[in-house]
């Protein structure tokens, strides 16, 4: 089913982007949190050449079919059951494998070749070709992206500004381009972006609405290990942990962990939501889990095969961006009119029942915003934005913020339009 929030551009002839890459069936991905794509003869070879000549590409990621979905329904209470993370990779396989042209891609089962905290270490060493993980997970093994990760970088209820800067001709030509003669990396595609939010477990509820940074003083909140966001953790007295999926299951229903700090569909899609009794929308750091690339690979590519996988990617992210508002207001439920009936926060709680959704009004989100927001408290997140400033591009964190300010950025992520993608940038890397 198309988005009907979507244009045109698979039947544009003006786009010179078209389909790459074919996929085994969805089924030979075995269940599990941790999915991964492995590939054909081409062993640890950047190009992905198998034996045949022609070209294998290998994804790893922790999304798998099971709980991921790329397409779901116009209107609640609507959507596939059991999905709660709208994730293109998946929908990248269907599409290359309807396609004659498109090289092989093969799965492999759950967590036989990475977890979350491996893929990019495997795409590093050339293990993989393309690897999914969060801008602040990915950080611990490239450190400038904890630029990404600064709390209120970008403006609040404003999906659309994340997605428009992250894309935007100024970011790729000031900090992927640069990022990419570094790493030998690009981002390919991404879910639909969204906002980082603050989950407080059953066995720590109060009984009544958690909405202030001084209701959160002092608990244990399981977060990333981005440093900016242990900075801003420490600065609103949070104390940040950082254990796994499934201590984090277990701690926030006993009370041993009091909450959990998260890109929210990969909460859904880890059924965290089912021990979560309040979520409280913060808008603070940016959620958002790209599909990353070796630029190696993408220059090994045939010229017709670069010229499908970009096509196919940029429609892809385009999408994503689009539909980013639907994604969290209606699907998951995140929006001023919670509960929504059929959405995921609102089925997906504690014994099926609705999770507490505490949408914060502008003096209650100032309180989070006014003791870390980089604009008046830059000297937090200086050793960050020095990174970038010296690495890549002088100056670039403060174009970064005005991006995702200036009169560009849509009002709604519907009418979001790529204006730029990888494969412009290509020959300058």
């Amino acid at each position: 089913m198309r988005d009907e929030h979507t244009d045109s551009r698979d039947e544009s002839a003006g786009h010179s982007r078209r389909d790459l890459l074919r996929t085994a069936p969805l089924g030979a991905l075995a269940a599990g949190f941790a999915g991964c794509l492995g590939g054909g003869t081409g062993g640890g070879s950047a190009t992905g050449t198998d034996g045949s000549g022609g070209t294998t590409a290998r994804w790893a990621g922790t999304q798998n079919p099971d709980t991921t979905c790329w397409d779901f329904g116009g209107s609640l209470p609507e959507g596939p059951e059991g999905c709660g993370l709208v994730y293109p990779v998946f929908e990248l396989g269907r599409r290359l494998d309807e396609r004659e042209d498109a090289p092989d891609m093969a799965l492999v089962g759950s967590k036989e070749l990475c977890s979350e905290q491996s893929c990019m270490s495997k795409l590093d060493s050339k293990v993989i070709h393309l690897g999914s993980s969060s801008v602040a997970n990915s950080a611990k093994i490239w450190p400038e992206n904890e630029l990404w990760s600064i709390p209120y970088t970008f403006p609040v209820h404003q999906r659309a500004a994340i997605g428009y800067s992250f894309v935007h001709p100024t970011t790729w030509e000031e900090y992927w381009v640069p990022f990419a003669k570094k790493y030998n990396v690009v981002p390919v595609g991404f879910d639909p972006p969204g906002y980082r939010a603050h989950l407080i477990g059953t066995g720590s509820d109060p009984g009544r609405p958690v909405t202030s940074p001084a209701d959160f003083e002092g608990r244990k909140i399981r977060t990333t290990q981005s440093e900016v966001i242990s900075t801003a953790f420490d600065e609103l007295g949070m104390n940040p942990i950082t254990i796994s999926f499934a201590d984090t299951l277990q701690g926030m229903r006993s009370g041993v962990v009091d909450g959990l700090e998260i890109i929210t569909p990969y909460a859904v899609a880890a059924q965290i939501t089912s021990t979560t009794a309040q979520v409280t929308l913060t808008q603070w750091a940016p959620g958002l889990d790209p599909i990353w690339c070796r630029v190696d690979f993408l220059k090994s590519l045939s010229e017709a095969e670069r010229t499908a996988f970009a096509e196919v990617t940029a429609d892809l992210a385009e999408r994503s961006i689009q539909r980013a508002d639907r994604t969290y207001e209606r699907f998951q439920g995140l929006s001023p009119d919670a509960p929504v009936e059929g959405s995921n926060f609102h089925t997906g709680g504690p014994d099926g029942e609705p999770v507490r959704v505490n949408w914060l009004s502008e003096d209650a989100l100032d309180a989070w915003r006014k003791p870390v927001d980089p604009a008046d408290n830059r000297d937090l997140y200086s050793e960050a934005i020095g990174r970038v400033h010296d690495e890549f591009t002088d100056g670039f964190f403060d174009r970064l913020y005005d991006l995702a300010r200036e009169s560009g950025v849509p009002d709604q992520s519907k009418h979001f339009t790529l204006d730029a993608w990888w494969d412009d940038y290509l020959d300058r890397i």
